[in-house]
């Protein structure tokens, strides 16, 4: 596979300063900014933010956007962080998907493929992927290719697990796809769980930035058993020692009383997932004698069943409440960001109208309220996560709380 990538090029627009990520994190958040507010924003000097500014802009990646009159004096010119400064190559995998995309510095997607199918075994979907991405990037031109700044791959972690149902499945938790490409590819590689990675991007391009601490909960496709989540704080992506840490499906809830059509068996409690995914949906619908033919839109199928739709979204959002509130008091986070499959959005829609409603009226004394707001992504968030790993680990400042390294006259 031939890159047009300038290797002077590309180590010259990586080798960027602690407090020039800094600094390029703030614009990030401000979207626009004048080299006054970045100082007084960020505590360092004019002077230095100044010759940050020229560094950064020399690079590519901080461009002029304007000006704006102050209370007095010479209009001051905005910056922001450049949408073609850099790109990101990234790949998802899924038991249902696999897609492969190139995103921009602003999170804007350059290219794409997907794949609808069940996942083949490891070493097919890597070559797969490797026909994919060349088929994506050597048509791109030379100015584009060489500031390709690595490769991320987001995937479900423990996919053996479900090797009963595809024996494909079995080799996938020993293969290091994300490895094996950046080996293939000869550029940097990262990997992340797929639900994680999206509560990155989210994080990295939403447009209300500034909030950096958020519960992220992602409904995934009724065709497979999926509800993940993750934990951003302090501006970071919060893994834990496994890549699971803030993982919604796995939260011991208890059953509810009356359905039952979880396909764990007895006990008290079940996981979060078995009530709430949307695969839990159609479980109970089948039980309750409703036919669901295969690839039929699910909204279609909803539509004809309220009461029954009603029942599951009464005990689904029951049980989210009770996850919600257990994991609020631990972190405390000011937001619950909820996403889904663009397909399914408008039961998402309804399950955060009642989520609100009933976190408000079993909320706990000491337990603050998060605000719930829908994700942005939908569809394309795990894949935009995983182009989103290099940005993050190149340009995202990472020591002492995302603060800025101050010496003496800087």
């Amino acid at each position: 596979m031939k890159f047009y990538r300038s290797t002077d090029a590309q180590s010259a627009l990586l080798q960027c300063r602690h407090n020039e990520k800094y600094i390029l994190n703030l614009l990030r958040k401000k979207r626009k900014e004048s080299k006054a507010n970045l100082a007084r924003d960020s505590g360092l000097t004019a002077a230095a933010v100044g010759d940050m500014i020229k560094q950064l802009s020399a690079k590519g990646l901080v461009e002029e956007v304007g000006k704006v009159q102050g209370d007095m004096g010479q209009p001051a010119t905005l910056y922001a962080p450049a949408k073609n400064g850099a790109y990101g190559l990234g790949v998802s995998i899924s038991r249902s998907f696999i897609q492969t995309l190139i995103v921009d510095f602003g999170g804007n997607i350059v290219a794409e493929k997907k794949h609808h199918l069940i996942l083949p075994a490891p070493e097919e979907v890597f070559d797969l992927l490797l026909k994919d991405i060349a088929a994506l990037c050597e048509p791109l031109p030379s100015t584009i290719q060489e500031r390709i700044v690595g490769l991320g791959v987001a995937q479900p972690f423990n996919i053996s697990v479900w090797e009963k149902e595809n024996s494909n499945w079995r080799d996938w938790d020993s293969f290091d796809l994300a490895r094996l490409l950046g080996s293939a590819l000869n550029m940097p590689s990262f990997k992340q769980n797929d639900v994680n990675a999206a509560a990155l991007a989210e994080m990295m391009f939403r447009e209300d930035y500034d909030v950096n601490e958020f519960m992220y909960l992602f409904f995934g496709s009724s065709q497979v058993q999926s509800l993940g989540g993750g934990l951003i704080l302090d501006g970071d992506c919060r893994t834990g020692s496994s890549g699971n840490a803030g993982d919604f499906g796995l939260l011991p809830v208890p059953r509810h009383p009356q359905v039952n059509w979880a396909s764990d068996a007895g006990g008290e409690t079940t996981y979060l997932t078995n009530r709430c995914s949307f695969y839990s949906l159609v479980r109970f619908l089948k039980a309750e004698g409703v036919d669901l033919v295969s690839g039929e839109p699910l909204h279609e199928v909803l539509s004809a069943q309220p009461v029954l739709v009603n029942v599951w979204l009464e005990q689904c959002v029951a049980a989210l409440a009770s996850g919600v509130l257990a994991l609020q008091a631990l972190v405390d986070v000011p937001e619950l960001v909820i996403d889904c499959e663009d397909d399914d959005a408008y039961l998402v829609d309804r399950i955060i109208s009642l989520l609100t409603v009933k976190l408000a009226d079993v909320i706990r004394e000491g337990v603050t309220l998060p605000k719930i707001a829908k994700g942005v992504f939908g569809s394309n968030a795990s894949a935009i996560g995983a182009a989103t790993l290099p940005f993050d680990a190149f340009f995202s400042p990472k020591v002492n709380g995302n603060t800025p390294l101050r010496r003496k006259g800087s």
